[in-house]
C-alpha cells in the first residue's frame, strides 16, 4: 500500500518580541514533531526591518491528514499571526527528505533574488497573500534553498 504524499505552505507574521530563544524553542519542538509524524520540510524566518517583528514561511512535507493535524496546531500557536495558506496539494516526491525541518533565518536582502517573495517581512506581503496574489511557494523555496548561499 502506497501512502499519499502531500505538501502544504503556509506564511504568517511573527508576535513582537519573538527572539532568538523562541525561534530556536519552535525548531526544537517542530523537529521533534516531524520527526515523530514522518512529516519533513523547511521554515524560513525572515527578520523584520528596523529590528521590527519577522515573518514565517514553512514548508510541510507528509501524509496529507498528518499536514492536516499539524497545520491545526501551528495556526492555533499564538506567537504568530496572520497565518495564510499559499499551497497545499499532492507531492510526487518530498523536496526536504533529510530534514525535519530545514531552517534558515535570514535578513531581507537575502530575498533580493525573489522578486515577489522580497517584501516578505513587510505587512504588504501578507496583504498579497491574503488576496491570493502571491504563487510559486514551492519553486521558490526549493530553489532558494539548494541555489542561494546563505
Amino acid at each position: 500500500m502506497t501512502v499519499a504524499l502531500g505538501y502544504l505552505i503556509y506564511v504568517s507574521q511573527a508576535e513582537e518580541g519573538l527572539d532568538d530563544d523562541g525561534l530556536a524553542e519552535i525548531l526544537t519542538h517542530s523537529r521533534s514533531y516531524n520527526a515523530a509524524h514522518d512529516i519533513t520540510g523547511a521554515l524560513l524566518f525572515v527578520q523584520g526591518r528596523d529590528n521590527r517583528r519577522g515573518s514565517f514561511m514553512q514548508l510541510l512535507e507528509g501524509e496529507p491528514d498528518e499536514i492536516e493535524r499539524l497545520r491545526a496546531r501551528i495556526f492555533a500557536d499564538p506567537r504568530h499571526h496572520t497565518k495564510v495558506v499559499l499551497e497545499q496539494g499532492p507531492l510526487d516526491s518530498r523536496k526536504f527528505a533529510d530534514w525535519s525541518m530545514s531552517f534558515r533565518n535570514v535578513k531581507p536582502e537575502a530575498l533580493a533574488a525573489h522578486p515577489e517573495f522580497a517584501d516578505m517581512a513587510e505587512p504588504a506581503f501578507l496583504d498579497r497573500c491574503l488576496r491570493s496574489e502571491v504563487s510559486k511557494a514551492l519553486p521558490f523555496l526549493c530553489e532558494f534553498w539548494y541555489s542561494d548561499p546563505i
